[in-house]
């Protein structure tokens, strides 16, 4: 773009969000797709522990076979997506992921289903979710004007969390009442509705061929990621923190509800609460304003080890939901924070590879902490895995605030 477009499109007035046709159905979209993602932790969790062969051995397997080529293939999505147009990769990947996980909901309702078939579907849906993920983290600058970027964030989770609440109540329901596949099945139609409402405004997602190697662009994202400090001392925190929750939340929760909450209904709630947390959490990321966000972002964080520990004591399910809404309110806030500061700081070009390195750094040990949380539970028992993922979900975020680029970055 030359001088003269670049200042015409600074000084012009941009429409408001309202008015913003592809960013309405984006809107749409994840409120449709979020719904199916609210339902179907709850619905595969239970789905896989009801099986003959069912376990929380298993449950993690599955798990980590998702997780794993999801941290390996990130950085590939990264630069599929700033080459191929991100809104392009999005829909095309939430189409294809709608039939893989329809042939899940079969396998589920004929009753034909079994762990080594799920284990490499799972290993599918992480390759398409590593396709996804660096997609839709340099979309929102895609869609809307560069001032209007925090609240198009912001009101997106409020959008994503929503769904999360729905998903989450409907889950509890129709796994008690129908099972499983059910579950699935309606997790499937909304990836197909969300990927044809984004393939709707794939020509907003400009192609940023650089013209050389694809070897060459990771390279280029690689150095663009670690040359921001702030970034890699918070992904180094997620690296650990990610670990620890996704064993205790995906794994320990539903055993822990099994035996004290009642079990499908009551984990719902559980996360029911946290999306609502979500949800106000990102109502007040819109507006919110603090001079240093990073350090603002990380000490709301550390309502997560106070949940873990009530996880650990059993809590009454009362308290159990307090703590849980107030995490899913931290983290919100946590989110919109981030992806604002990486949309403001990051060049564009390079957007949708240095969120692939934030993810992938994100969510690497994430396999480890579900591969490990079944064999915990089974040796040293549920309080102690939540205990220990409490301690490390601690140490991450005081080890994330006791660095200075992170103290010292401002709005």
């Amino acid at each position: 773009m030359n001088g003269p477009d670049q200042a015409r499109r600074a000084t012009a007035t941009p429409p408001g969000l309202r008015g913003n046709v592809a960013y309405r159905r984006l809107f749409v979209a994840r409120t449709i797709s979020n719904v199916g993602n609210g339902m179907a932790p709850i619905a595969l969790a239970f789905g896989v522990l009801a099986l003959p062969e069912g376990s929380p051995t298993a449950l993690s397997l599955v798990l980590a076979a998702q997780a794993v080529p999801l941290v390996v293939m990130l950085p590939l999505g990264g630069v599929i997506a700033d080459r191929v147009g991100r809104a392009r990769v999005i829909a095309v990947s939430d189409i294809v992921l709608s039939a893989v996980v329809g042939v899940v909901a079969l396998l589920f309702l004929t009753g034909t289903v079994t762990i080594p078939v799920l284990v490499g579907l799972s290993v599918v849906i992480g390759v398409l979710n590593a396709l996804w993920w660096p997609a839709y983290g340099g979309l929102v600058p895609d869609v809307v004007p560069e001032h209007h970027i925090q609240p198009a964030n912001a009101y997106l989770s409020v959008a994503s969390n929503g769904g999360l609440i729905a998903g989450n109540a409907i889950a509890g329901l129709l796994v008690a009442a129908a099972g499983s596949g059910v579950a699935i099945a309606v997790d499937a139609v909304t990836f197909l509705v969300a990927g044809l409402l984004v393939l709707t405004f794939r020509h907003l997602s400009v192609r940023h061929d650089s013209g050389e190697r694809m070897l060459d662009d990771l390279a280029h994202g690689w150095r663009v990621f670690v040359s921001f400090r702030w970034v890699v001392v918070i992904v180094a925190a997620f690296s650990v923190l990610v670990m620890a929750l996704r064993g205790a939340e995906e794994v320990m929760g539903p055993v822990l509800a099994l035996e004290a909450y009642g079990g499908a209904r009551g984990w719902a709630i559980v996360l029911a609460c946290q999306s609502a947390g979500l949800v106000i959490g990102a109502v007040l990321g819109a507006r919110i304003r603090v001079a240093r966000p990073m350090r603002f972002a990380l000490l709301v964080a550390l309502t997560l080890p106070v949940w873990l520990v009530s996880l650990a004591l059993a809590a009454p399910l009362p308290v159990v939901c307090l703590g849980s809404f107030a995490w899913g309110l931290s983290i919100e806030l946590f989110a919109v924070l981030w992806f604002t500061a990486l949309h403001r700081n990051v060049p564009r070009e390079a957007l949708s590879r240095v969120s692939a390195y934030d993810a992938m750094g994100s969510l690497m040990f994430g396999p480890i902490g579900l591969a490990l949380a079944g064999p915990i539970i089974t040796v040293a028992g549920l309080q102690t895995g939540f205990l220990i993922a409490a301690a490390l979900t601690l140490v991450a975020i005081l080890g994330a605030l006791a660095a200075p680029s992170v103290r010292a970055l401002r709005a």
